[in-house]
């Protein structure tokens, strides 16, 4: 009897937050992908002390602004069905906690913050987060700002735990335009667009070779 499984592993997307003491302090990995992604890229704007004229019409003032929105579905079914207590106790709100902590700053900072300024501090600089990345696939990992998590809960375990929910990722992709050079998310970007580069200029000579080697009509 052969070993083939039938269909092949497909890779699993995530959202990763990433410090510099934690290469991976919260890890989301969806537990399905998401049917369909979303994404809408425009040009970015002159810098706003750069008076428009003529001249510039053609000039690329740094790379695009993307945007992602997908929806990924989260479902307690499987666990609850081989009696996994965690699942049984809190359902999906571990899940769905681990999302939303990616735009909480650490409760700790805060309380520390609220000390400082108590005791007189003048100003408290905003906490600074963690390098959130999009893992879709391992040509595709960028570094993001989540904008919007739009979270739908479905169904319910008796206590009132989620164990289904729906939720919409919205996230702007951060470019060299938007991160220092110190920061991670510069470089991963670069890379980023270095593949895009590569896979554009093979599909441009794969187009050219093929109508070259194609006969007339075919």
């Amino acid at each position: 009897m052969g070993t083939f499984p039938g269909s092949p592993r497909t890779l699993r997307g995530a959202v990763l937050a990433v410090t510099r003491a934690n290469p991976i302090a919260r890890a989301v990995i969806f537990q399905y992908n998401p049917d369909s992604v979303t994404r809408s890229v425009r040009p970015r704007s002159a810098p706003q002390e750069t008076p428009a004229a003529p001249e510039d019409a053609h000039r690329i003032w740094g790379a695009p602004v993307e945007t992602v929105t997908m929806t990924v579905e989260v479902d307690a079914a499987d666990q609850l069905e081989t009696g996994d207590p965690l699942a049984v106790a809190t359902g999906i709100s571990g899940q769905l906690a681990a999302l939303e902590m990616l735009l909480y700053p650490g409760s700790p900072l805060v309380i520390a913050n609220t000390l400082l300024l108590q005791a007189g501090t003048i100003a408290v600089l905003p906490p600074e987060s963690p390098l959130v990345l999009l893992v879709w696939g391992p040509a595709r990992v960028v570094p993001i700002r989540l904008e919007s998590l739009s979270i739908t809960e479905q169904a319910f375990g008796t206590t009132l735990h989620p164990v289904r929910a729906s939720v919409e990722i919205s996230a702007q992709v951060l470019s060299y335009n938007d991160l220092p050079a110190r920061d991670p998310g510069y470089a991963l970007f670069l890379v980023h667009q270095v593949l895009k580069e590569a896979l554009a200029t093979a599909a441009v000579v794969n187009g050219a070779v093929s109508a070259l080697t194609s006969p007339a009509g075919a």
